[in-house]
């Protein structure tokens, strides 16, 4: 690991700063006259023309042959902007926002309208990469098998047995539902009998998850919501154990690690990456950073730990009860108009019921104050998000979408928002792009393939009308998603484009 010192990458653009010339095919995309916009290695590495063949970047420089005419797609550049495209690297694929599988059993034609939307809806803003954190095989390789979707990985999940957040799963279909746990000797007693405590140590699970083609491992730590309760948690040693065997296999491990507790544990226990902003901290009285805090941060970032803040999680706890939530007209372009309506329905406001039963968001709502909810966590995670900005730690971007089984956290347009809550914690704009592109590119072992504009990188990229570097506003400028090489118009990928 290592910090990200941005001041140092240097991003211009080059007239003609190539002499080499391209043959062109009639596969070919070429895109001419585009500004680029991307940490690349080499400092000369925005520049003028692209060519694409066969879903890969074939040449980026200064194209003078004339038979780039013969190319199936021209696409003129001029007053535009070419980025890689959209790293997401925390979402749960194998769900819709808000509904059980229960309620898909009940609404077959709303889940399927649903389940095709998805795809698109990251697509629609941008992210062409996305990162399940909590998968397996068969569920990835469905959502690959789409026509029409971002490329998606994933990251074995490998929690303490019964622990978060298995225990919120039913007995015993959570030890098919999560197959790489972790055997606990001081509770073997409770350990299923169906186990072999041999195949669930920390070596043996992570050689599972890579050979099933994961590229990283997720733990957790977790006593219970709010950093309380009597959930069981790892111990330290099984987790450097688990480090261990994920660096000996190249897979980066991640820590879900929402308290301070929680990354003072992964500091001492040596992980790559906080899931998770601290939204609790020891000290809940405070909201302004005390030396403790100070003291964690700089300790992570002396380790090259990486922050995935996830600050929409938050908000979207709030926006369940926002009486003006459906009135958001991004809404239609990320979800089904079916969706919707069933969402405002009684069947479809079953999570918003359930957290009314807890005595303070009741009274909070009651009393018109829903974005009260949560508020004093708000202000922690995004003080700690600012401070780590600002101190050279590394971020990555993620959404975790969904955080919960809500509708506040829709596809694609949650990464979109969790972009302006970075912006507000006073991340720069340069930042941020660099984090959901090479910054995340690089973390999770994928540099060589995505994450910049560069001669051999599969061809996901972003066409925009402004800069992505002056302001976050930019990603809501995209003309364009190139998938694989393939031109697709933003504006197919809309949910009201199939309404038209």
């Amino acid at each position: 690991m290592r910090c990200i010192c941005l001041s140092l990458l240097v991003l211009i653009v080059v007239q003609g700063c190539r002499s080499e010339r391209a043959t062109v095919t009639p596969a070919d995309l070429y895109i001419k006259d585009v500004t680029v916009v991307s940490f690349d290695a080499a400092p000369n590495a925005a520049i003028r023309d692209v060519l694409i063949r066969d879903g890969k970047i074939v040449f980026v420089g200064d194209v003078a042959d004339e038979s780039a005419v013969n190319a199936v797609e021209i696409i003129d550049g001029r007053n535009r902007f070419l980025m890689p495209g959209l790293i997401d690297s925390h979402t749960h694929l194998n769900e819709i926002p808000g509904m059980t599988l229960q309620h898909e059993e009940s609404f077959p034609g709303i889940a399927a309208e649903a389940r095709r939307q998805i795809p698109r809806s990251y697509l629609y803003h941008g992210f062409t990469t996305v990162i399940d954190l909590n998968s397996e095989p068969a569920a990835i390789k469905r959502w690959n098998s789409q026509a029409l979707r971002p490329q998606a990985y994933f990251c074995g999940a490998s929690p303490v047995f019964d622990g978060y957040p298995m225990s919120f799963m039913p007995k015993p279909a959570r030890y098919e539902i999560m197959p790489y746990f972790l055997y606990d000797e001081p509770r073997a007693r409770d350990f299923p009998d169906t186990a072999d405590p041999r195949l669930h140590t920390p070596q043996a699970v992570v050689t599972r998850i890579h050979d099933d083609g994961g590229i990283c491992v997720k733990t957790h730590y977790e006593r219970g919501f709010g950093g309380r309760g009597d959930l069981p948690v790892p111990t330290t040693a099984q987790i450097r154990q688990l480090v261990a065997a994920s660096h000996d296999k190249g897979m980066p491990v991640l820590l879900h690690a929402n308290s301070e507790a929680a990354q003072s544990f992964g500091v001492a226990a040596g992980v790559d990456a906080f899931a998770h902003g601290i939204w609790t901290w020891n000290d809940r009285s405070l909201t302004t950073r005390p030396e403790d805090i100070r003291t964690l941060v700089a300790a992570a970032i002396d380790q090259g730990i990486a922050l995935q803040p996830t600050i929409q999680v938050l908000h979207g706890e709030q926006d369940l009860h926002n009486p003006d939530f459906f009135d958001d007209p991004r809404l239609e372009h990320v979800l089904p108009n079916s969706l919707i309506e069933w969402y405002q329905s009684p069947p479809g406001q079953w999570w918003a019921q359930r957290m009314l039963g807890i005595p303070v968001v009741a009274q909070l709502v009651s009393e018109g104050r829903w974005d009260e909810l949560d508020e004093p966590p708000l202000a922690r995670v995004s003080a700690v998000l600012e401070l780590h900005a600002n101190s050279g730690g590394r971020l990555l971007f993620g959404s975790d979408t969904p955080s919960d089984p809500t509708y506040a956290n829709p596809p694609g347009l949650n990464g979109r928002i969790e972009m302006d809550r970075w912006i507000d914690a006073g991340v720069s704009p340069a930042q941020l792009f660099h984090a959901a592109t090479l910054g995340n590119a690089k973390f999770f072992g994928l540099e060589t393939t995505i994450g910049t504009v560069e001669i051999g990188k599969r061809a996901d990229l972003l066409l925009l009308k402004e800069n992505p570097l002056h302001g976050v506003a930019a990603y809501d400028s995209i003309d364009y998603v190139i998938l694989s090489g393939k031109l697709v118009a933003r504006s197919s990928l809309s949910a009201l484009a199939d309404a038209r």
